[in-house]
């Protein structure tokens, strides 16, 4: 598997198309949880007892700074080609094992992992219900998983940004910028989302394991040959597995130490193949 890019996939023609790219992303996204932040500062209890739908419309704002970028680099046509490459369908069928084998891994290890702690196997009617998606069955509230924080963050994250910064720094190097990226990207929800107001000092584990999940995304986009596809599948099944209610605690934790494992793993092979001969790639358009 070539961790390297094709030339020119995702790659600015303007200088200033990154910036372009962050300055949208943060824009529509921060623009969006402003409200949220303040009539959770300003309410009796210092954060959101209902979780409103902005919050999951503002996870689009990597979508459309990827979409905003490619445009201005290169024009409508490049945005076209754009999303015919982070949607496509043809990559080996072990990375469709990947997408949906890994999440019932995590599911598995999570859920036999909270048996043992509790005495019981957790709720089966709870799986997946959330409080932020009152109402909706598990396999809906997947969905809004995978077309909000899946699609709208990943069409940003792995289908623009990895592969632009990857042209220019091997992809090793480049997962650790998105995931920089990723975290100062999630700041405002400190504020208000009570799931991230709770961590407290879990805050450096939480950004620990945003680094090496960075790694496991990007080994898997670059083996689907740069299609996110699998990496919204993979996303929507973790967020659906530890944004769970049931999940608070023992199922999160511990998934999140599985993902951490396979991050470093992966991180190991990304630099490796860092150290090995690639002929490098110089960007010459905007998408491809």
């Amino acid at each position: 598997m070539s961790v390297y890019p094709p030339a020119g996939i995702a790659a600015p023609a303007r200088r200033g198309t990154v910036a372009v790219f962050l300055g949208v992303t943060f824009a529509v996204t921060w623009g969006l949880w402003l409200p949220l932040l303040v009539d959770a500062r300003t309410g009796p209890s210092g954060t959101l007892d209902t979780v409103p739908a902005t919050f999951f419309v503002a996870s689009a704002g990597p979508a459309v700074g990827a979409v905003a970028a490619t445009w201005f680099a290169a024009g409508p046509a490049a945005v076209v080609r754009w999303a015919r490459r982070i949607l496509r369908l043809r990559f080996r069928g072990f990375w469709w094992f990947a997408a949906l084998g890994m999440p019932a891994l995590y599911y598995l290890v999570g859920f036999f992992t909270a048996a043992f702690a509790a005495g019981g196997w957790p709720d089966p009617a709870a799986f997946g219900t959330t409080g932020k998606l009152p109402g909706l069955p598990w396999p809906l509230v997947a969905l809004v998983w995978a077309a909000t924080f899946g699609l709208g963050e990943e069409a940003g994250w792995r289908g623009w940004l990895l592969p632009v910064l990857a042209e220019r720094v091997t992809v090793f190097w480049a997962s650790v910028l998105v995931a920089a990226v990723w975290i100062v990207w999630h700041a405002p929800a400190f504020f208000f989302n009570p799931t991230y107001q709770a961590m407290g000092a879990g805050i450096v584990g939480w950004m620990l394991a945003l680094v090496l999940g960075s790694f496991v995304l990007s080994w898997m986009t670059a083996g689907a040959r740069w299609s996110i596809v699998p990496v919204v599948l993979w996303h929507a099944g973790f967020d659906l597995l530890t944004a769970a209610d049931q999940s608070a605690g023992v199922i999160a934790s511990t998934i999140s130490a599985v993902v951490m494992v396979q991050g470093a793993v992966c991180a190991a092979l990304l630099w490796r193949r860092r150290m090995a001969r690639h002929p490098r790639h110089s960007p010459r358009s905007a998408a491809a």
